[in-house]
């Protein structure tokens, strides 16, 4: 199938084209490095989603990437590191800055977005994913927020989506545990399972006869979807659910940091990785992931939950922490950070020398003191 690219040049690592019905096509187009987001490249999707939202011969939007490989892997710390290294914060602050505004625009968007999220869609990549109304994976797809691993902290809106899927999402932010396509439609971060080829669920959707859905158009794509899912059988985390629901329980961090730890003579593959990943992750990550879920279950707008990470992302790039993880990880590549290490494993030990003060009343006086409100 072939579309008219549209006539305004975004950026180079986007193609921007025209189909039928009032549809637009939006591809990330970064393949060697997994169509993570630089601060151009969400400046543009900002620019891209805010002109279509004017445009009234715009009817939906499809966003997907040119590979299979990944949707998007996430934001570029690699270049964010650089930036807090080379000591131009402000810089690094911009792209969170944008990241957000695209996040919230996509979460307020009055026409229908979906989005093809096949293979990796974790950070980032999530964020833009979990803000669109129509979420569609494969069999192939690998969903995760493994901020743990790389001393960042779960952002792009996770402060919100992660507390709405109670212990479950406290687990997968504290282990950033990878999530099949059952997994992620199991706890509703997907709306549909498609094993049909991308071109071919592409071609169903932009062809939809408006005219024969009254009740609009966000039924008409959400009954054309409906039509091509295929439920998939339970995966790792279904399987673990009962485990899961006894070791994390939100009420007392200690507890839930030593018992996901404590996963590691589990049978399951999947919990034992996740108690690898708690146990080599960054302290600090791991107490700011715990305390933001305790915000996050409390009722805020998206306007305040990106509010609030954007304040806390400007903290979190200087700690420590998130230079010296990503240099572990996608640097060096050696797997062997030295975290920050407080005084013991609790909330004042950990945090004690490097506590997260922000606004939003100063994080309602950080959970009145770690209390926890």
């Amino acid at each position: 199938m072939t579309y008219s690219p549209v006539t305004t040049p975004y950026h180079p690592d986007l193609i921007v084209e025209q189909a039928n019905n009032g549809w637009r096509i939006v591809r990330l187009n970064r393949p060697k490095s997994l169509h993570a987001l630089d601060e151009s490249l969400v400046s543009a999707l900002l620019e891209v989603f805010q002109d279509f939202h004017t445009d009234d011969s715009v009817k939906a939007i499809w966003l997907d990437s040119t590979t299979p490989k990944a949707f998007c892997a996430g934001g570029d710390v690699r270049k964010l590191r650089q930036l807090v290294i080379n000591d131009e914060v402000a810089t690094a602050n911009k792209f969170f800055e944008q990241e957000y505004a695209l996040d919230l625009l996509l979460h307020n968007y009055a026409k229908p977005v979906l989005v093809w999220g096949e293979g990796y869609v974790m950070g980032g990549g999530l964020g833009l994913f979990m803000a669109a109304p129509f979420r569609l994976v494969t069999p192939y797809s690998r969903l995760a927020m493994p901020e743990i691993n790389i001393g960042l902290y779960p952002d792009v809106g996770a402060t919100r989506f992660l507390a709405d899927r109670g212990a479950i999402g406290l687990f997968t932010g504290l282990t950033g545990s990878i999530m099949t396509a059952a997994g992620a439609y199991g706890i509703g971060w997907a709306t549909h399972i498609c094993d049909a080829q991308r071109d071919s669920v592409l071609d169903k959707v932009v062809n939809i006869d408006w005219e024969h859905y009254p009740a609009g158009d966000f039924r008409a794509i959400d009954d054309t979807l409906n039509s091509m899912h295929r439920p998939v059988g339970p995966g790792p985390l279904q399987n673990s659910l009962d485990v899961i629901h006894s070791v994390c329980r939100g009420v007392n961090f200690e507890h839930d940091y030593e018992s996901i730890i404590g996963l590691s003579d589990a049978r399951s593959d999947w919990l034992r990785q996740a108690s690898e990943n708690l146990q080599k992750g960054s302290p600090a990550t791991a107490a700011l992931s715990w305390l933001l879920w305790q915000w996050g279950k409390q009722v805020h707008s998206w306007n305040e939950i990106f509010e609030l990470e954007t304040q806390i992302s400007d903290w979190k790039i200087r700690h420590p922490d998130f230079v010296e993880g990503v240099r572990a990880r996608l640097v060096d590549k050696d797997l062997s950070p030295e975290w920050q290490k407080g005084s013991d494993l609790s909330l004042k030990g950990i945090l004690s020398q490097n506590p997260p003060v922000t606004t939003i009343e100063s994080w309602n006086e950080l959970l009145k003191h770690y209390g926890v409100i």
